[in-house]
């Protein structure tokens, strides 16, 4: 029974099943094939086609291929040419790039064939790239521009200034094209960030992870090839507005605008990064609570030795009072400060309720116990209407009169010294009033920082000491 079945199916599907066996021969020789095919290759010798790669890497990536370890085949993930330990450098422009891994992904056509050569795609992994800070615009530009498929991964870039690194971004992905096209990822200051950029390529978002750190940057390149633009930054609500102007040898700031719940400044700034960095500003204080320079850390900032050597500023600061600051106690006040190679020079004029104050001063601060060196001359012309705002006190015998004020503050130990202490050059402090007055004077006011010294309170206490 079994057999008369067997000998039915075997009349009735012979065809079928010889169609079968023959197809499966036809699979193992195009298997084969497609095995040969894809091998045969590894045992080329690449180095002849070298310089249709480098035109290639020229004309299409605008890639100049400086020199490289070795070229090989390789199967997957889809055939390329391996590339390995490859210095690059764009054309006509001072970016270099070191890669480990230069892979150019082949079309099937040109497995064999490299006349009319066209690749799918490049990929850049493992890279270094040391770039002088003001070539930043160029690097963005160069990728932003870019017409053929490109993957960057693993770029770790150093942005120098002279010999002197300013800042490192670390292992940054990049595409131009698929469903991450136009994102770049990255490490910054240890953190990982996310930038964005729109189809047109002229409004960029930039988020740094776990720091509330977000921002916008709308900008258009000049005829002139500099980058002007308006950004919008929010950092954990604190919100800073601005325009700007990227030049090749500085940024320019105008109409900026940085507030948050206790401060509200504008200011414009001027940034240059050759031959020397200085900064240049003009602030203008519109509101700020008296507590966020009370809880400044001066032993902080003057940590901070090797940064400071590297600041070269010249700022302009102005405050005119709207509302209440130390109960009213500062109505205006105008200052300019300079500071190079950790070296502060400054001098402010403060109006107050009855007259004025002008300071001058400097201080090295880069020592390991700086000192403020200090001159101020006041002119009271209503002894009443200043006294009034820290006490009820008829010891003058005058409505007006002016003090003159020298000495020095070491700024880490609260210590005063003073030089010379008179009024209205009829009195002259002798030795033991200075002492006195040195003695109040850290006691009662400079007890915690310097930044603390302008407490109205601590000011009151010290008047009624000394009067």
């Amino acid at each position: 029974m079994i057999n008369k079945i067997y000998k039915t199916i075997n009349n009735k599907y012979s065809k079928f099943f010889k169609f079968f066996f023959f197809l499966k021969y036809v699979f193992v020789i195009f298997l084969i094939a497609i095995v040969l095919f894809l091998s045969i290759p590894k045992f080329f010798n690449y180095e002849k086609k070298q310089e249709i790669l480098k035109n290639y890497l020229v004309k299409n990536y605008n890639l100049e291929l400086i020199d490289y370890d070795s070229i090989e085949f390789k199967v997957f993930p889809l055939p390329n040419l391996y590339i390995k330990d490859s210095n690059l450098k764009v054309k006509n422009n001072p970016i270099f790039f070191n890669t480990k891994n230069l892979t150019i992904f082949l079309k099937f056509e040109n497995i064999y064939n490299y006349q009319n050569f066209k690749a799918r795609k490049i990929l850049l992994n493992d890279n270094k790239s040391i770039l002088n800070i003001d070539k930043t615009d160029e690097l963005l530009f160069y990728f932003a521009d870019l017409k053929h498929k490109i993957d960057v991964k693993k770029l770790n870039l150093n942005l120098k200034k002279e010999k002197t690194s300013v800042i490192k971004i670390k292992k940054i992905y990049f595409s131009n094209y698929g469903f991450k096209k136009n994102k770049i990822t990255g490490e910054i200051f240890n953190k990982k960030f996310k930038v964005s950029l729109d189809s047109s390529k002229k409004n960029l978002d930039l988020k740094i992870l776990d720091t509330g750190i977000n921002a916008n940057f709308n900008f258009k390149k000049n005829q002139n090839n500099s980058i002007m633009g308006i950004s919008k930054i929010n950092v954990l609500n604190n919100y800073f507005k601005f325009n700007f102007l990227l030049l090749k040898d500085r940024l320019e700031i105008s109409k900026a605008n940085l507030k948050n719940k206790d401060l509200s400044i504008f200011f414009d700034s001027s940034i240059k990064t050759n031959p020397f960095f200085e900064i240049y500003s003009n602030i203008n204080i519109n509101k700020i609570n008296s507590r966020l320079i009370e809880n400044l850390s001066l032993e902080k900032i003057l940590e901070n030795k090797e940064i400071l050597k590297k600041l070269n500023s010249n700022n302009k600061v102005n405050y005119i009072k709207k509302k209440n600051w130390h109960r009213g106690l500062i109505k205006s006040h105008f200052s300019e400060f300079s500071l190079a190679y950790g070296s502060l020079d400054f001098s402010n004029k403060t109006s107050i309720p009855g007259g004025t104050i002008n300071c001058k001063g400097d201080s090295l601060l880069i020592e390991e116990y700086p000192r403020l060196n200090f001159q101020c001359f006041g002119d009271i012309k209503d002894k009443e209407k200043f006294l009034k705002n820290f006490i009820s006190s008829k010891k003058f015998n005058k409505d007006t009169f002016s003090f003159n004020i020298r000495g020095s503050l070491n700024l880490l130990n609260k210590k005063i010294n003073f030089e010379k202490i008179s009024i209205d050059n009829e009195y002259v402090a002798k030795e033991e009033d200075i002492f006195f007055f040195k003695e109040s004077f850290e006691k009662l006011i400079f007890d915690e920082s310097l930044f603390d010294i302008f407490n109205i309170n601590k000011i009151e206490r010290f008047l009624i000491e000394i009067i």
